[in-house]
């Protein structure tokens, strides 16, 4: 009580406004709460403490994962385990053998060991080239900035700024932490990187006042100064509330550590867990994987127990117990089984599509999301930068009543020129034009040069100053008024900045001796030294304007009725999203100042010189389109992907703009556009289900924050779409890095965008999403391709031995013969599948459903199918060769009590091992298309022509070099004789006539499948459309005052459909009042 009271007498702030955000807090609170001085700033002694207690004014970088850490994570996947032990097993096996000192018995372990050290190194390298958002993060920020220590300016590390530091910022300055102004002079803050937004930020230091029921709320306080954002013009002094992880750039880097800053979980007791952000792919592989694996340890017990029943013993040794023959073939069969050939193919096919994506101006950095923008059914977009040039640029000019229209985009004034919008002739010498544009310079402070892009070495045009004075300059530049030149003759005497009061810019300029503004153009009365200009808000302007040019130059007086006129004009210019400024001038003889005096404040200057105004013209800028956006949206929504805009503008100008580029239709109601305010009454965000409900019918989202972008992204992946992320800002970079797949953009994007996204547009150009979406499609649809014709090599494997084992006939080949086949004859034929052509029709298709797996029910059949016939051809040649070989002999009892029968046996084995090779590359051809027969374009894929001329040498090198085919894989190629290289042509035949003839039930099952996925889309669709009904009713109920118990349904006793079963009489029951409103003319329903 007495605390309160020696505040209130000695008029100290009280402490219960110490704890509202600094924004709403007095510059006496501010210096109270952080115990600074707003004149001589923190003591060295201060600062040090502060800094202690605070730490670094950096942000937080969790840990990464070693390469060495990421390479041991990739050995713990379940079918690396299951290889690890078949490995493990075939060397134990072999050292408690007969053969333990024969180096060479250990060949297939040692094999299997570097294929599992080759998909480990491979997936672990590919890994930790990722990443880096925090890094970027960190970078964004000046080495030093200035503050007030000890009664001093100081330049310091930004590092050691520290909460209650005194900040001057000028000019060029990053904002080093988040400041609160405490004085301010014309100062302007670049927020693009925080907001999304091109506009500078003007900012003052007035306490900020809560925002009014209804009022739209500014994106960022005026009073705020955020971390990491430019200080375009003027001077400023703050003082730093919020440093590292507590700024707005901190709680970014929050969101894309997972929320609390933490560097994730762990997996296998100490190793990284880095499977937070896996895609689609990346899931159904894993899944893949263990259902192979669960597989084949059945498939290897039952196997094991039925030799074990028949005795089945070592062909090459009959003395060594059965149990030990059957563990080295329930390893045969574990290798034949595992499809260890998928990781490696997939990891080959994915870095060869990113490699053919970058000639299409697209960076993958993360292979595994190559094929997940391929399967994206929403694309959540950032406007400014992305879907925009991100560079504000003059398209209308108007001018004595005369409509103008501004060529070209960018800051480019070689490319477009003016033209009168009647008739489109060349108005770059008209009166009107060029004496808006002079008048519009010399009330600019913004210049335009070329510069050297620091990463092509090519020269570009670039503004420097204020975004909004930019287009003025670029457009003069266009009429051939030159910066420097207008600088020079024209001397500067008074300048007013803009100011949120004002609304508008005032300059005056001496032009002594001058009868004209310049020569042939715009008349200045007799005896006039001084012309004074004024741009700004047009309402602002024209309520001060007596008279208006002509398209002489002369001026005459503006009547009331012309003023309606121009006020249309301007309401028509801003309906299509543009922004007006208005430009007039004020002729004067003489001041009643010395305007060099410094005495005389501004506001006398500026109510002197603005009065009794000459309107000269209006300028309607934009920041238009990108080139090919709109034909690329369409596309898009061809290959039925929803296209959806969020970005932190003004609700009319985001739905101008969303209707510019055909993400908004002009069938679209309201519903279709939303202010974020929406998602968030109150401040607090809504739930899930409403949140769902208003993302299921909306496609531009306006004044979004950061935190939206996330809601709004997860709302659609909790729906079940596969959602990318289009942006360039910090502020896009959460969700970029919360999307199925974030893509940044390359030349505008900043480095923390890059750093969170997966995929990085070179050129900027969202037309290339659509490219990436295409590539994407064909690159998955290979990938299904080669996995169900390695799943049916496999398959053929696995049944091969199978009927070898339980018909008593010998295993007709070894484990290393069955890796030697999967990994160098089939391995090539597969990643050639991976780069097959896609089909041109690929973007009508429907985009695949997220839970989606990689094999189909139908691709599972055409496997196990495909499998089958290559077993019953090569058991078939096997069997012939057998008798051949073997003397008739075909079970392996038999066999064994022949003279010679490991050589006989060798031979049988090697016709088999050429005839599958021979078949396997039929199959690769074969493969090349589910439905289509193989001689379709049957050379249309020039890689695998390559591919298999690749495994046709590896077949003639395992059969044919001599220690390395006899000694190692136990194959005779030359022994066997021209009968058994024509024999194993039966094979190859035999698969193509039964493979071919199997496609005829594959044509029906596809088109089975696309009706299917056909009639889920269109329920989909209609289930959104009742969801979207249901939420307008809930929206007119809730602004009618209806609430549930205010409707009841009278049910008839006719209306069998809505009564209860086992209802005889007609009864009165609540139902869903949604629905009653959504249909009130129901024959059978009456709303009470």
């Amino acid at each position: 009580v007495i605390l309160c009271w020696c505040q209130r007498g000695l008029g100290i702030p009280q402490m219960s406004n110490l704890n509202a955000g600094p924004e709403f807090q007095t510059e006496e609170q501010l210096v109270l709460k952080f115990r600074t001085d707003p004149i001589n700033g923190l003591t060295s002694g201060q600062a040090a403490d502060q800094l202690a207690q605070d730490g670094p004014n950096a942000l937080e970088k969790p840990p990464r994962p070693t390469l060495l850490m990421l390479f041991i994570a990739q050995l713990c996947g379940f079918i690396i385990i299951l290889l690890i032990i078949a490995a493990l097993a075939s060397i134990v096996v072999n050292a408690t053998g007969t053969k333990k000192d024969d180096l060479l018995s250990y060949t297939t372990g040692i094999a299997i060991f570097v294929i599992v050290l080759i998909n480990a190194g491979i997936a672990a390298y590919t890994e930790n080239q990722a990443g880096g958002a925090l890094e970027a993060l960190a970078k964004m920020s000046q080495p030093n900035i200035t503050v007030m220590r000890d009664g001093k300016d100081v330049s310091i590390d930004t590092t050691t700024v520290v909460q209650g530091d005194i900040v001057l910022l000028e000019t060029g300055d990053v904002v080093p932490a988040d400041v609160r102004l405490i004085e301010a002079k014309d100062v302007k803050v670049a927020e693009m990187c925080l907001t999304g937004e091109p506009d500078d930020v003007p900012k003052n230091a007035k306490v900020k006042t809560p925002a009014k029921p209804g009022e739209a709320e500014k994106l960022t306080p005026e009073n705020m100064c955020f971390s990491s954002c430019n200080c375009t013009s003027g001077k400023g002094r703050g003082i730093v509330v919020a440093t590292g992880m507590r700024t707005r750039i901190g709680e970014i880097a929050q969101h894309l550590t997972g929320g609390d800053g933490s560097s994730g979980g762990k997996r296998c007791g100490c190793l990284p867990d880095t499977s937070a952000n896996q895609t689609p792919l990346q899931v159904n592989v894993e899944k893949l994987g263990a259902k192979i694996g669960m597989g084949a340890i059945g498939v290897c017990v039952v196997v094991f127990g039925i030799g074990l029943a028949l005795d089945t013993k070592d062909p090459n040794n009959p003395e060594s117990p059965s149990w030990l023959y059957m563990i080295l073939i329930a390893v045969t069969l574990a290798v034949a089984a595992i499809p260890e050939g998928i990781p490696l193919c997939v990891t080959i096919s994915l870095s060869l599509g990113s490699s053919s994506m970058v000639k299409e101006h697209v960076l993958v950095r993360k292979l595994a999301a190559v094929e997940t923008l391929g399967s994206a059914s929403v694309i959540c977009s950032d406007k400014t930068g992305t879907l925009t040039e991100g560079k504000m640029t003059m398209v209308h000019l108007w001018s004595a009543f005369v409509k103008y229209d501004v060529a070209g985009k960018g800051f480019d004034p070689t490319v477009g020129k003016v033209t009168r919008t009647s008739g489109g002739a060349d108005a770059t010498n008209d009166v009107g034009v060029k004496s808006t544009l002079l008048a519009g310079m010399l009330c600019s402070n913004t210049t335009l040069s070329q510069v050297k892009d620091p990463d092509t070495g090519e020269m570009k045009w670039e503004p420097k100053g204020n975004s909004s004075e930019a287009p003025i300059v670029v457009a003069a530049r266009k009429v051939d008024w030159q910066t420097d030149q207008v600088t020079k003759d024209y001397k500067r005497v008074i300048e007013v900045p803009f100011s949120s009061s004002r609304k508008m810019m005032l300059t005056a300029m001496d032009v002594s001796g001058r009868d004209e503004l310049y020569p042939g153009g715009l008349k200045l009365p007799s005896g006039t030294n001084f012309v004074a200009v004024c741009k700004g808000a047009p309402n602002y302007i024209i309520e001060t304007c007596e008279t208006i040019i002509d398209e002489s130059g002369n001026t005459k007086k503006l009547e009331a009725s012309e003023k309606a006129e121009i006020m249309k004009t301007i309401d028509d210019y801003s309906s299509q999203a543009l922004r007006v400024l208005a430009i007039a001038i004020h002729p004067v003889e003489s001041f009643p100042f010395d305007p060099a005096d410094e005495d005389v404040n501004m506001e006398t200057k500026f109510q002197h010189c603005r009065k009794e105004l000459t309107l000269v013209g209006l300028v309607a800028s934009i920041d238009p389109e990108r080139d090919g956006v709109k034909e690329s949206v369409m596309t898009a929504n061809g290959a039925s992907i929803r296209v959806v805009m969020i970005t932190g503008d003004y609700l009319k100008t985001a739905v101008a703009i969303a209707k510019n580029i055909n993400i908004l239709g002009k069938s679209d109601g309201e519903e279709a556009a939303c202010d974020c305010a929406s998602l968030r009454p109150g401040g607090e965000y809504l739930a899930e289900p409403e949140i769902d409900a208003l993302t299921q019918q909306t496609r531009c989202f306006a004044r979004a924050k950061p935190e939206d972008k996330m809601m709004i992204v997860d709302s659609f992946q909790r729906q079940g779409f596969v959602c990318a992320m289009t942006g360039d800002g910090v502020n896009d970079a959460p969700a970029l890095n919360k999307a199925d797949i974030g893509v940044a953009m390359g030349i505008q994007g900043t480095e923390v965008a890059k750093g969170a996204s997966k995929m990085i547009l070179m050129d900027d150009n969202f037309c290339s999403i659509v490219t990436a979406v295409e590539r994407g499609r064909v690159i998955y649809a290979g990938i299904q391709k080669f996995v169900a014709f390695i799943m049916s090599v496999h398959i053929a494997e696995v049944l091969q031995i199978f009927v070898c084992v339980v018909a008593n006939i010998p295993v007709m080949r070894t484990p290393l013969q069955i890796l030697f086949l999967i990994l160098v004859t089939d391995l090539p034929p597969s990643i050639a599948l991976g780069m097959e052509p896609g089909d041109k029709s690929i973007l009508n298709q429907r985009p695949r459903p997220k839970a989606e797996p990689i094999m189909l029910g139908w691709m599972w059949m055409s496997s196990i199918i495909n499998g089958a016939i290559l077993t019953a051809v090569i058991i078939l040649v096997y069997v012939i060769c057998l008798l051949h070989y073997c003397d008739g002999s075909v079970t392996q009892n038999a066999i064994l009590k022949l003279d010679n029968s490991v050589d006989k046996l060798a031979n049988a084995r090697t016709v088999s091992f050429i005839s599958l090779v021979l078949s396997e590359n039929i199959r690769a051809y074969i493969s090349r298309s589910f439905e289509k027969h193989c001689w379709v374009n049957f050379l249309g894929n020039k890689e695998m022509q390559k591919a298999i001329i690749a495994a046709q040498i590896a077949l003639l090198c395992a059969v044919l070099i001599p220690g390395f085919s006899d000694k190692i894989l136990g194959l005779r190629g030359v022994a066997i004789g021209i009968w058994g290289w024509a024999v194993s042509l039966v094979g190859p035949v035999g698969t193509l006539i039964l493979c071919e003839a199997y496609k005829l039930v594959t044509q029906y099952q596809v088109h089975q499948y696309q009706e299917k996925l056909r009639r889920e889309a269109e329920l989909e669709e209609e289930n959104i459309r009742e969801q979207t009904r249901i939420h307008l009713a809930q929206q007119k109920a809730a602004s009618d005052g209806i609430k549930t118990h205010d409707v009841q349904i009278t049910v008839h006793e006719n209306d069998h459909d809505v009564k209860s079963k086992g209802d005889k009489k007609g009864k009165r029951k609540g139902t869903s009042w949604a629905k009653a409103l959504c249909c009130p003319f129901a024959g059978s329903t009456r709303v009470a």
